[in-house]
């Protein structure tokens, strides 16, 4: 499978580049490590969308764990 984000380096800040749409955006970094794992990461999101849904999920649930408790009024409260 062809990846649909690419990463490319114009003078020493890297882009990455929608291979669909043709839009090109700063990664705003000039870390090449950095670099590589910001597009790495779209990337996986495109591919897997209900897994990263989960991790999303599973880091909330970590950082508030009274998350899974609360409804949409408890919500509009806050």
């Amino acid at each position: 499978m062809k990846s649909r984000f690419i990463l490319f380096r114009r003078g020493s800040v890297f882009y990455s580049q929608d291979t669909t749409t043709g839009q090109r955006t700063s990664l705003r970094t000039k870390d090449e490590g950095e670099a590589l794992t910001l597009p790495h990461s779209k990337n996986e999101a495109h591919r897997q969308p209900t897994l990263n849904l989960h991790i999303a999920r599973t880091h909330l649930s970590t950082a508030d764990p009274e998350t899974a408790k609360r409804t949409w009024q408890v919500l509009k409260a806050l």
